[in-house]
């Protein structure tokens, strides 16, 4: 009975099928292009030999590296974005060194914080896809 539905009705949900698989392929696509690293990664290894061999200059190399560190800054933010694992925690980086964020108190002044077991949790993300 099964498959005479399925051939039955197939000429209505055929076409919803196919759509729906080909937005899926798509949108797995785009999601592995957005959180794949390993490109990011040898371009950064690529750039510290040519700066090893005198290839660049030292003003070069840091440019360049910032532009890297910027995109593995984005797809970080994607795969968390994703639900995917990353490794180490939240990334923030601070305009300067010298002006505290507003709100903040500078270093000498801010007291050690520290939480109590009543208030920690743990956040488990295994994710096997």
């Amino acid at each position: 009975m099964g498959l005479i539905k399925h051939l039955l009705f197939w000429p209505v949900t055929g076409p919803k099928f196919l759509i729906d698989f080909a937005v899926g392929q798509v949108e797995g696509v785009v999601k592995e292009n957005l959180t794949d690293d390993t490109e990011v990664k040898s371009e950064l290894l690529e750039l510290q030999l040519k700066l090893e061999y005198g290839d660049i200059t030292d003003d070069e190399y840091v440019a360049a590296e910032a532009a890297l560190m910027y995109r593995l800054r984005e797809i970080r933010e994607w795969r968390e974005k994703f639900g995917m694992g990353v490794s180490g925690g939240p990334v923030k980086v601070a305009a300067s060194d010298d002006e505290p964020e507003p709100g903040e108190q500078k270093e000498e002044e801010r007291a050690p914080q520290v939480a109590s077991p009543s208030e920690a949790t743990i956040d488990l993300n295994l994710d096997w896809a």
